[in-house]
């Protein structure tokens, strides 16, 4: 059958009938019909507005998306929205606005890899050795902070780079080329660049006031460098967060946001409110391969903590440790006797209510950063107002005044105890 004969055998339809349409009332049904329309969308309007609309009390405070690089995905801010009084819409968007702005502007101070337009950073003074640079206000600060504890801990930036690579491997036959107590060649790169950080005839920074510095290296560490892949001479690395942790919350402070907890993945918080709430922390134990919460700390703010981990907890500390097949862990806490990842406790938690992150950090690192834990250092962290939580044998020790440790951790035979 040809293609022109498929129609033939098609039953006849009626002719189509034409219908008049009456215009008697057609304005008022054309009314009736947008107002129909604009009942509808009001309908969608309003259901999209309260989707997006953030509620009254605690809430995180999240940026846009198309914010630039930053580091607000190395922290979590909480709110309580409205507490001030104001709307809590225009409270969340200024917020939001603010916090991008910092976390936008901490990310080029501290970045390592690139230099920013107009921002002074530390890629800035580690590519221009032995030339005055000027750098952003914050990182000076940072770097004065450094120098009044008499920490060189900045220096072991080629270490760090090792290190990091260890972190970012998938399988142990690519993690025992970076770790120094499996390669030789590692451990000769860590106790060279460990030797060169602690010698300030061969690297040491120069703070010139007026947010200038000049990093002086010396001919055979620029040669060592080179040959060996150490360009970054100088990397914050595990301190990192806690100097950024500062700025943002400080910031948010400065312009009248304080009801709010700024904490970061790996253990810098800043709890700005002082409103009297009471606040919660978990602590935790690692002994015998396995990770136990073993309490909780009750506190109220303000209040600044700081928890340090020889070991990962979740996904987001990945990029931090390294935890071969046997169990063995290698943390971000460098040595700089040589260059040897080493902590003197699974985990050690200080807080204040007068210092903030970094200071605590820097205090703490002596403490923490070596093979031995010394109580009588407790002693002297709380001599300045800083306030210690550790696990060791299982016991829970805390001279946190103020605060309560509840839920000891007591389950199949495993218990601890309580020293308060």
């Amino acid at each position: 059958m040809g293609r022109t004969a498929r129609n033939r055998d098609l039953p006849h339809l009626p002719p189509v009938e034409r219908i008049e349409l009456s215009h008697e009332h057609i304005k008022l049904r054309l009314a009736a019909a947008v107002i129909l329309l604009l009942i509808g969308a009001g309908a969608l309007a309003y259901g999209f507005t309260a989707l997006m609309t953030p509620s009254t009390g605690w809430q995180e405070i999240e940026i846009s998306s198309s914010t630039g690089l930053n580091c607000a995905s190395e922290f979590i801010l909480s709110y309580e929205l409205g507490a001030s009084g104001t709307s809590a819409t225009a409270e969340n968007r200024a917020l939001s606005a603010l916090y991008a702005d910092a976390a936008v502007h901490a990310y080029q101070v501290f970045d390592t890899a690139q230099s920013w337009d107009g921002v002074g950073g530390l890629y800035d003074v580690n590519h221009h050795p032995n030339e005055i640079v000027e750098v952003d206000p914050v990182l000076y600060r940072a770097f004065t902070l450094l120098e009044e504890h008499g920490s060189r801990a900045l220096y072991l930036g080629p270490v760090y780079g090792m290190y990091q690579s260890l972190f970012f491997c998938e399988s142990d036959v690519d993690a025992a080329y970076f770790d120094p107590l499996t390669d030789a060649g590692a451990a000769a790169f860590a106790s060279e660049g460990a030797a060169f950080a602690r010698d300030a005839g061969a690297v040491d920074l120069e703070l010139l006031g007026d947010d200038r510095v000049r990093l002086n290296v010396s001919r055979e560490y620029l040669d060592w460098a080179e040959a060996n892949g150490g360009e970054d001479f100088l990397d914050f690395f595990w301190l990192k967060n806690a100097f950024v942790a500062d700025y943002l919350a400080d910031t948010l402070a400065a312009n009248g946001y304080t009801r709010g907890v700024l904490s970061s993945y790996d253990g810098y918080t800043r709890n700005l409110d002082g409103s009297g709430t009471s606040f919660s922390l978990n602590l935790f134990d690692r002994s015998e391969g396995a990770l136990r919460t073993v309490g909780v700390l009750n506190y109220t703010g303000p209040l600044s903590l700081v928890s340090l981990r020889a070991y990962p907890v979740d996904s987001e500390d990945l990029s931090r440790y390294y935890q071969w097949e046997n169990g063995d862990i290698r943390s971000p806490f460098v040595d700089l006797s040589d260059g040897l990842c080493r902590t003197s406790l699974p985990q050690l938690m200080c807080c204040s209510g007068t210092e903030g992150c970094a200071e605590i950090a820097l205090r703490m690192a002596p403490l923490y950063v070596g093979s031995d834990f010394s109580p009588a250092g407790v002693g002297e962290l709380a001599g300045s107002g800083i306030w210690t939580v550790w696990c060791q044998d299982r016991i829970i020790h805390s001279n946190v005044p103020d605060a309560a440790i509840t839920d000891v951790y007591d389950v199949n035979g495993v218990a601890y105890t309580l020293d308060q």
